[in-house]
């Protein structure tokens, strides 16, 4: 979990040193050697460790705690392999029995048995494969005497049913929903599972029950059964992301200490960069499972709860799967050894993932429930206008949102909206002005210096709204040099330079890359020679966005050079573009434009005081500002943007009708919707006050990444028009499709290449070691 509190921090540390204490492979050989679904020494201890009554009332003998433990408990079983039924055999029965124990008396007995660990119960409720909602149940309980007899179906897929001492069964008397609790089936009929555990076939055909065996009858039984098995759905969910990050942990270990060729086979790049991708493939599953626990815990309708727990299970499921499976690859001629624990992870993994619904499955029932309610989660954007003189910087978040978006709605000019191409200020100047005028151009700027001095989750919902009413987005490397001044600038550089950023007379363009140092900005060779108080610049930039309109340069050059120590030595300098010896030539990009440029530097005459912080410590003061930025790269407004086109021309053609396609377009609703779920987990710790690291750049490679795979699918659903430059006109529906295609190659090499984005998350966050001899 992202946050806990004293209580769940000690029941964490209390399952660790249960599961350290009681290591859970050693006891999943052991089952498996002997033959035996569980051991019932260890289920008691559990039970006495209370993990099953987390979600009881105290009234009914439980913790009286939350879904919240419940899900930290299911998430560290997962991690230690534990093969008890956590979610089957105690959340899922216990949350079918608590909403009718309180007017049942052997609802609460059984319960209270179950919470004790003396009674192993089992829900039966399945009966066909495939059929999984609650909805599907056929059973019918008719009245024999005193008692009834159950008729007309088998219960399947019943976890550990030669185990279990009795069977909690749903049916159907009369046409209401009924719990019956039976101990003697007829028959029972179990199938291993590949990690050594089972599940059954429940006949009860014809057998006789006594006038006790029905616990309860009515619409309260179907609504506590059917919650009792979403509730095993997420945690089954949490319980896989617990799965997916051991394997990725052991992988990391063992890939750090196995040398090859004289070096750790975890320091070759191939390597590291697949790691890479499980860790961001952990991150998303476990983004997408507290998401779910969040509808989950909150007032939410129930489509809402649905669709949430769909989406963590379908991504835990696959993730689980492609971790586990990488893992075993990467762990060589032992990763399929039975001597190492990895392939335990596969196996449990496999098991988890088709138990109430395969990752499939799941996405097909998430985007059912997302047809019925539209496919986007609506917002108030009901309009809202305060008072010139009300400070917009102190309203509540969602209030901000819905002034700001009322004012760009009357405000942006509608013939300018998501322009197709990078706007110079020639292009969009009107609203540059409007915005300035208004006091909103600057979001992050204090508002001693002119801007809005926005909270960084403002700032936030600011780029989201600019983004959501299709507002080009404005020549705004003037801003990230106003923000950088007021770090590290003198009081004439920001004298000069802030007033004149915000009336639009001078526009600015950023000078990092260079024909040999793109994303490894330490080795750029654009050097500045002290000649008295100038600095004498020769060498070239390059890629430099919207170079061709722009007055002024913010760039790093080298002043200096340390042995051994690359980012030393380099300067932030301030350059104007009409000084002699600077020549622009633009760079036509894929897209036909003129966006980025070469800028060209013969002995260019700078003053030092153009220098910004300190000659030679250029680096820390380009670095204090990126650090910052980082969220931004990961905003899902641009996939969401590509998104919508891609809906529009599954309109035009029918595509949801075909099967392959809808299932790919479920992936990507789920890849765009995990991404967002990680942006809030991130915006969450913002608004904590915590600065981010450099784990946030996955947002910038998943978002890039989605980005691409939803322009590709656009190119093929386009058909004979996926060459067209225009907008495809499909069924009266128009759609987007080649300008978002080849803008799509663009971001995942902007800002740091994903390839780089990857070498620093494995170096800084997994810590795996260098490839240097």
């Amino acid at each position: 979990m992202t946050h806990l509190d004293e209580t769940q921090t000690m029941l964490r540390d209390s399952v660790q040193a249960f599961l350290e204490g009681h290591p859970a492979p050693a006891r999943v050989r052991r089952l498996r050697e002997q033959a035996i679904p569980v051991d019932r020494s260890i289920w008691n201890d559990m039970a006495e460790a209370g993990w099953s009554g987390v979600l009881v009332p105290e009234s009914l003998g439980g913790h009286g705690l939350g879904a919240t433990e419940a899900m930290l408990i299911a998430s560290e079983l997962g991690r230690g392999l534990a093969p008890e039924p956590y979610a089957a055999c105690g959340l899922m029965v216990v949350q079918a029995l608590v909403p009718i124990a309180t007017e049942s008396a052997p609802a609460r007995a059984l319960l209270e048995q179950v919470l004790a660990g003396r009674t192993l119960a089992a829900l039966a409720w399945q009966e066909e494969a495939g059929r999984l909602s609650i909805d599907d149940v056929r059973m019918r309980a008719v009245r024999k005497g005193e008692g009834w007899q159950l008729e007309g179906a088998v219960k399947r897929f019943v976890p550990l049913a030669d185990a279990a001492d009795g069977f909690l069964v749903y049916a159907l008397e009369e046409g209401d929903p009924a719990l019956f609790w039976i101990t003697q089936p007829a028959a029972i009929h179990t199938t291993r599972t590949v990690d050594g555990l089972n599940f059954g076939e429940v006949d009860v055909e014809g057998v006789a029950l006594p006038a006790g065996a029905r616990l309860a009858r009515g619409p309260a039984v179907r609504d506590a059964v059917a919650q009792a098995i979403e509730l095993a759905r997420l945690a089954s969910a949490f319980e896989l992301v617990g799965v997916a990050e051991r394997a990725l942990e052991a992988t990391v270990a063992y890939t750090s200490q196995r040398v090859q060729f004289g070096k750790p086979i975890a320091s070759f790049q191939a390597l590291q960069h697949r790691m890479v991708d499980m860790w961001m493939h952990c991150q998303l599953a476990r983004a997408s499972a507290e998401n779910a626990l969040l509808d989950w815990t909150r007032p939410a309708d129930e489509s809402t709860r649905i669709q949430s727990v769909r989406a963590a299970r379908a991504r835990a499921g696959s993730t689980a799967l492609l971790v586990a499976k990488s893992a075993i690859h990467l762990h060589g001629g032992m990763g399929i050894a039975d001597e190492t624990d990895i392939g335990l992870c596969m196996k449990r993994a496999l098991a988890l993932s088709a138990w109430l619904g395969n990752p499939l499955w799941q996405r097909a029932r998430f985007l059912d429930e997302l047809m019925k309610g539209g496919r986007v989660r609506q917002s108030d954007n009901s309009p809202r206008v305060v008072a010139d003189d009300v400070d917009v910087a102190e309203l509540p978040d969602e209030e901000f949102r819905r002034v700001l978006a009322t004012w760009i709605a009357a405000n942006y000019p509608p013939e300018k909206r998501f322009m197709k191409k990078r706007a110079f200020y020639a292009d969009i100047s009107d609203w540059y002005q409007a915005l300035s005028k208004k006091g909103w151009l600057a979001p992050s700027w204090p508002k001693t210096a002119g801007g809005m001095g926005l909270s960084a989750i403002k700032q936030v919902i600011y780029a989201e709204e600019i983004a959501r009413h299709g507002c080009a987005r404005i020549p705004d490397h003037g801003l990230a040099i106003g923000k950088l001044l007021l770090m590290h600038g003198t009081p004439e550089q920001i004298d000069y330079h802030l007033p004149r950023v915000l009336n639009g007379e001078i526009m600015w363009c950023q000078g990092y890359s260079e024909p040999n140092a793109g994303s490894d900005l330490a080795s750029l060779r654009t050097r500045a020679d002290r000649e008295g108080d100038f600095l004498i610049v020769n060498g070239q930039k390059t890629w430099t966005t919207l170079g061709p309109g722009a007055d002024w340069m913010f760039a790093l050059v080298r002043t200096s050079k340390v042995e051994g120590a690359k980012q030393r030595g380099i300067t932030f300098l301030l350059i104007d573009l009409k000084t002699p010896g600077v020549k622009v030539r633009p760079i036509v990009n894929l897209k036909g434009e003129g966006e980025f440029s070469e800028v060209f530097f013969d002995n260019v005459r700078v003053p030092v005081s153009n220098v910004v912080g300190r000659i030679d410590e250029g680096w820390s003061v380009a670095n204090s500002f990126l650090r910052e930025e980082r969220i931004f790269f990961g905003t899902p407004r641009q996939c969401e943007y590509a998104l919508a086109q891609l809906d529009r021309l599954a309109e035009g053609t029918n595509a949801l009708a075909m099967g392959d396609f809808r299932d790919r377009y479920a992936q990507l609703v789920l890849d765009v919707r995990d991404l967002k779920s990680a942006f809030e987990l991130f915006m969450g710790r913002l608004r904590g006050g915590e600065e981010l690291g450099q784990e946030v750049s996955y947002l910038k490679v998943w978002g890039t990444e989605t980005y691409q795979r939803i322009t590709d699918e656009l190119v093929q659903l386009a058909g004979d028009h996926g060459g067209q430059i225009d907008d495809v006109v499909i069924g009266g529906i128009a759609a987007d499709v080649m300008n978002q295609y080849l803008d799509s190659r663009m971001p995942a090499i902007f800002g740091g290449s994903n390839e780089i984005q990857r070498n620093i998350l494995a170096k800084q966050i997994l810590a795996l070691p260098s490839g240097r001899a």
